[in-house]
């Protein structure tokens, strides 16, 4: 176990390296001039030179590099060349708005997915249970997110009026702390929206693999003898559905990972200040701080689930080792 913790955690630094040089190359090879920001042509050059040297731009290109991986190894991310701030400061803020809205769509959408899954599969081959939950599913599964939001949107802010179509509170409130930003009950209001669009999205990939997992467990000699035991069917399907999350499982964590990269569309379509979002205007705006630390903290979170999942799956079915 420890060497394969070892050659995985060596895999996942290289992948990370090889990231944050992909991304440093190709965000200067970019058209546009990303200094037109915070330098114009009204700056004396001592001005000039003050202001790129803040920057750390007025070195040469290799140097940068350097540099730029010497301050990765203490998640030193720069200054933002839009917001003249930290990286992490406004990286940090947008992560956790991002997370709050991720993490319990995730875990309504797969929730529902598992339970809608295990129903669907333990019912009679070519019932209409099955033949509706799959039709469900796969016509779901296919709707890209933006057309999701934009429906969402259409039905529940402008036709019915019931949730905000935009932002992650009411314009003019004031915030302070954790607790009056995200504890309120308006926070709560414009995050139900966007939070139900992503949970679709995961419902029916869950309830898909939940399914093609039962359709494999319920053929198993152990069920039969469970039944041959006069066990009710309830207490069946629940030994079958505990026996079929595996596959479930490292869905979910890898999902978590991928949902912050994936996210970009939604927080979008719902103007949510999210991690996703500033990566758009990031790009747009050149700011390559704020680009470059984006895409490396999305590498990390998927490395690090990707390595979870597979040790959670170890624990689960203790017939997986590893060497």
């Amino acid at each position: 176990m420890r060497a394969y913790l070892l050659r995985r955690s060596v895999q996942g630094l290289v992948v990370i390296w090889v990231l944050a040089t992909a991304t440093f190359v190709l965000f200067r090879l970019m058209p546009g001039d990303p200094t037109a920001v915070f330098v114009n042509d009204g700056m004396s050059p001592a001005v000039r030179a003050q202001v790129l040297g803040e920057f750390g731009l007025d070195k040469p290109l290799g140097e940068q590099y350097v540099l730029y991986l010497a301050n990765l190894t203490h998640a030193n991310f720069g200054l933002s060349f839009f917001y003249r701030q930290p990286v992490w400061s406004i990286i940090g803020e947008r992560l956790l708005n991002s997370v709050l809205l991720i993490v319990p769509a995730i875990a309504l959408g797969t929730s529902l997915g598992v339970v809608a899954g295990a129903w669907v599969g333990w019912a009679r081959r070519g019932s209409a249970i099955e033949r509706i939950g799959v039709l469900v599913a796969t016509v779901i599964r296919g709707t890209p997110s933006f057309v999701m939001g934009v429906l969402g949107l259409m039905v529940f802010s402008y036709w019915a009026g019931w949730l905000p179509n935009a932002g992650m509170r009411a314009p003019g409130t004031a915030t302070d702390g954790f607790g009056g930003t995200y504890l309120n009950g308006d926070f709560v209001w414009h995050a139900m929206l966007p939070l139900l669009v992503l949970a679709l999205a995961y419902f029916p990939e869950s309830l898909l693999l939940m399914r093609t997992a039962m359709l494999e467990t319920r053929g198993e000699d152990y069920l039969e003898l469970v039944k041959a035991k006069g066990v009710p069917e309830r207490r069946v399907l629940f030994h079958a559905a505990r026996n079929s999350l595996l596959p479930v499982v490292t869905y979910i964590l890898n999902t978590i990972g991928f949902s912050i990269a994936g996210i970009v569309v939604v927080e979008t379509v719902f103007s949510w200040p999210g991690i996703g979002r500033e990566l758009t205007l990031s790009v747009s705006r050149l700011d390559f701080p704020i680009a470059q630390a984006t895409f490396l903290v999305i590498a990390v979170v998927v490395v690090v689930l990707n390595l979870i999942a597979d040790l959670i799956y170890a624990a689960l079915d203790p017939r997986v080792v590893y060497r």
